[in-house]
């Protein structure tokens, strides 16, 4: 594929980014592509996720059924190839190409969430960006399914509420031990995560992030004390949003809980797995019948050894660590809920 964010005229044939505005479409075709294939090839198959929408703009392209019956043909500079390519999710049929075939792929998420913002007449990324760089940080944060998730008028009601920080290298921004106050996004510059250990010890890594990465949620949402410490390690600028309008505009629209008796069904389905957020020796005094234990505090590290197509159920002992552990998820894309009123007595 083309690399390189796409002149945003390219959408001007194309329904419905054509009707997008124009902040808009400047901010979409950075997530966008111009792909090549040759005759043969799928551009996807039945039951795939239609994670990005498909135009046709030169070529020919079939639909086909699971017996590989074609459906219809779409030809690429005909009223049809202005429309999305079968953009059900998942994919209810196959389109293979029947001679080489030219295409603009845009994020359907991305796009999904432009066009609710448009149609409400209220939003735009530009009104909120304080310089050059401020639509960029926005921009990432679009792209995460956790935002995506969020009504668009809490979205609106966030970025007007966040107020913004100027650091420099090794300025604490949050300690191990304190109270929470504040939910973070690195606007520009990387910061480094360290975990206290015991007295004498050296603090170890976890993690480094970098600009478009938020945290401070732990804390916010469990009501508790903040599990590490977050200090810069560049200059560069943060927004920092307070534990109130978090809790109002984020978290409460991401709590997604399922009871216990929804929960089980699914796993003994075989359609979620349990996974059980508290310390091992928790886990080991008591768990739930296959359920995977990934302690709240090393999930950020330990999320590749997760299964992406896997819907999970975070559970703890009440509900509260399992609701932190399901915003992190989301934030990553996993499809996520939290064990209401945690795992039950006697399991």
């Amino acid at each position: 594929m083309s690399s390189g964010a796409l002149d945003p005229s390219v959408f001007a044939s194309y329904v419905p980014l054509n009707a997008l505005r124009p902040e808009s479409q400047r901010d979409l075709a950075k997530k966008a592509q111009i792909g090549q294939a040759k005759a043969g090839d799928y551009l996807f198959k039945i039951g795939e996720q239609a994670k990005a929408a498909l135009y046709v703009m030169s070529g020919e392209v079939s639909l086909e059924d699971a017996s590989g019956k074609a459906l219809g043909k779409i030809v690429g500079g005909t009223p049809e190839s202005f429309h999305r390519l079968a953009h059900q999710s998942p994919r209810k049929v196959a389109a293979k190409c029947l001679k080489e075939t030219r295409y603009l792929s845009v994020d359907a998420s991305l796009m999904d969430v432009m066009l609710t913002w448009d149609q409400t007449g209220t939003f735009e990324v530009g009104e909120l960006s304080h310089d050059d760089t401020g639509g960029d940080w926005m921009s990432k944060l679009l792209q995460m399914r956790t935002f995506q998730m969020v009504p668009p008028a809490n979205l609106q009601g966030m970025f007007m509420k966040m107020q913004e920080v100027k650091v420099e290298p090794g300025m604490v921004i949050v300690r191990q031990g304190e109270d929470g106050d504040f939910f973070y996004v690195i606007m520009e510059g990387r910061c480094m995560v360290t975990r206290e250990q015991a007295a004498g010890q050296k603090p170890v890594k976890l993690a480094e992030l970098e600009s478009g990465s938020c945290f401070g949620e732990e804390a916010l949402i469990s009501d508790t004390k903040r599990n590490a410490t977050i200090t810069m390690m560049t200059r560069g600028k943060l927004m920092k949003l307070s534990k109130d309008d978090f809790r109002q505009l984020l978290n409460e629209p991401l709590a997604r809980k399922m009871s216990f008796a929804d929960a089980e069904k699914m796993v003994k389905d075989g359609k979620a797995k349990w996974l059980d957020v508290r310390l091992p020796s928790e886990f080991q005094a008591g768990s739930l019948p296959g359920a995977v234990n990934m302690p709240l505090y090393l999930l950020r590290m330990k999320l590749a050894a997760l299964d992406q197509k896997s819907v999970y159920i975070a559970c703890c002992d009440t509900g509260r660590r399992s609701s932190v552990a399901v915003f992190v998820l989301t934030q990553k894309g996993f499809e996520s809920y939290v064990l209401e009123k945690g795992i039950p007595a006697k399991t």
